[in-house]
């Protein structure tokens, strides 16, 4: 008897978050202790490192992200030589953790297969765009649907009671802040919540003076999070540093070139459709809904459409901004099971998604990077002499894995070659490359040929210098582009010369 309990609870509650667990651990298999990911959590990994040794970011390392995803990485950053595989298991948790909470919300408005489908989905699209590792949506995504779960799972309770929409709302904002410390974009899914539980407030009494104090409280919530920091930077002496880079330096950047826009624009899309796609078909195959579950449609639906102003306003950039996309949109497909077509429709994306999933990591692993290719280029450093070296485009994480001599504060190297950032980081990148070159690093790490998104003006610079001074010492060659470690011509034995 007990052995048939003890099997019931583990089909009834333990199975499917088990499989979702194997599954995610499935798809991302060939990355992990992979050192060169997306070059972003290389750069969230060293940052956390420098945040350990007591560099402050935004004064001693520049980057306009939040400051919580450097506080994240510098937890894994303890792990040691392990902090590598550390922050990618725990950006899978992050991911089968949010993935949990899909599968909670999708019961809701679903069947269980359904719930199940929906999240299975969610861990299937961020190999699609660029989310395999450690990118901060994967973080922040579990904070924002775990606020949106709060209001589905006590949305009877809030429209009855003044008292339970305040407390609701205040545990809600408070998640949105964590979740706006990680990434400031996570505002516009906040906003939709926040205008959703001020309608809550106000369709119970229609009391002006409560639903202003309840927005006020609310309000406090969500911004006590940022408030504490820049506090924090205040009292230090810093505030128009964090001020500038996370608020002023966004709008200061320039747009892509038209062309390029363009490509990504269409890359994202080609990344999205297949599961925007099935949000429409659930009305086209008629499905109806109980009518308890019709206010949880409407929250949802209007869940959705403020996660796709976010990425249409800010979503141009990476294929990554995508990423917030999925919690809400794979939600949207888990009502199609119940109808026959849907099932086969659900299916069949989770089989392409899977497919070109992984033969999206396996390219990544081929010719963006991996870990034999990562030690080469360290050794190359190590054995001629290793020293000061300047990424001006390369693995970030040579920052972190070898002794770390500072040239600049401004160690993110598309801050000098992305023509868009000319006028977006408080610094002129000509007469800062020139700083750095004048401490005459043993090392520089570029990739050749140019990208096309580069400042040919600071190109132009860097050549006329590894010309004069610098000779090749190594190169990992790909298909289109290859990483070059060039090395101080009076460093390399006569034969390299």
């Amino acid at each position: 008897m007990m052995r048939s309990k003890a099997v019931s609870f583990l089909k009834g509650r333990l199975l499917a978050p088990l499989l979702l667990l194997l599954c995610a651990i499935i798809l991302r298999g060939i990355t992990f202790g992979n050192p060169m990911l997306e070059p972003d959590e290389q750069f969230y990994l060293f940052a956390g490192g420098r945040l350990l040794q007591g560099d402050l970011p935004y004064v001693d390392v520049w980057d306009r992200k939040p400051l919580g995803i450097f506080l994240i990485y510098s937890f894994f950053h303890l792990f040691g030589t392990w902090r590598i595989l550390a922050y990618q298991i725990g950006a899978l948790l992050s991911l089968w953790g949010t993935a949990l909470i899909v599968r909670n919300i999708a019961s809701r408005i679903a069947p269980m297969s359904g719930a199940f489908m929906a999240a299975l989905l969610y861990e299937i699209w961020p190999n699609l765009a660029g989310g395999e590792g450690g990118q901060s949506p994967i973080f922040y995504n579990g904070l924002v649907t775990a606020a949106i779960w709060l209001i589905v799972s006590r949305l009877t309770y809030i429209k009855e009671s003044i008292s339970a929409c305040r407390y609701v709302g205040v545990a809600v904002m408070l998640l949105f802040g964590l979740a706006m410390q990680i990434k400031y974009t996570s505002i516009f899914e906040g906003l939709y919540a926040g205008i959703l539980l001020l309608f809550f407030s106000w369709q119970k009494r229609k009391n002006l003076y409560e639903t202003s104090m309840n927005s006020l409280l609310w309000i406090s919530c969500a911004i006590l999070p940022t408030v504490i920091i820049l506090f924090f930077y205040w009292i230090n002496g810093y505030a128009s540093d964090w001020i500038f880079a996370n608020f002023v330096s966004i709008f200061e950047r320039g747009k892509p070139n038209s062309h390029e826009e363009l490509l990504l624009i269409k890359k994202i899309l080609l990344i999205v459709l297949p599961i925007l796609f099935l949000w429409p078909l659930r009305r086209i195959l008629n499905i109806r809904f109980a009518q308890a579950q019709r206010p949880i449609i409407t929250l949802l639906n209007g869940w959705t459409c403020f996660a796709l102003a976010g990425v249409a306003l800010f979503g141009t950039w990476f294929p990554h901004y995508a990423l917030p996309l999925f919690p809400p949109l794979v939600i949207q497909t888990a009502p199609l099971w119940y109808a026959p077509i849907g099932r086969i429709s659900i299916v069949l994306v989770a089989a392409i998604g899977t497919f070109y999933g992984q033969l999206t990591l396996w390219k990544h692993h081929k010719h963006k990077g991996n870990k034999k290719a990562f030690t080469q280029i360290e050794q190359a450093i190590i054995s001629n002499g290793g020293g000061c070296f300047f990424i001006y485009n390369g693995p970030i994480m040579l920052y972190d894995a070898l002794p770390y001599c500072k040239l600049s504060k401004y160690q993110f190297p598309s801050l000098f070659y992305f023509k868009s950032e000319e006028h977006a980081t408080g610094m002129n990148p000509e007469n800062e490359l020139r700083r750095i070159l004048a401490q005459k690093p043993q090392h520089i790490i570029t990739q050749n040929p140019a990208d096309e998104s580069e400042n040919p003006i600071i190109r132009k610079e860097l050549i006329q210098t590894l010309q004069k001074n610098y000779s090749e010492s190594y190169a990992w060659i790909r298909d289109k582009r290859s990483i070059v470690v060039y090395t101080k011509k009076n460093l390399l034995p006569p034969r390299s010369k």
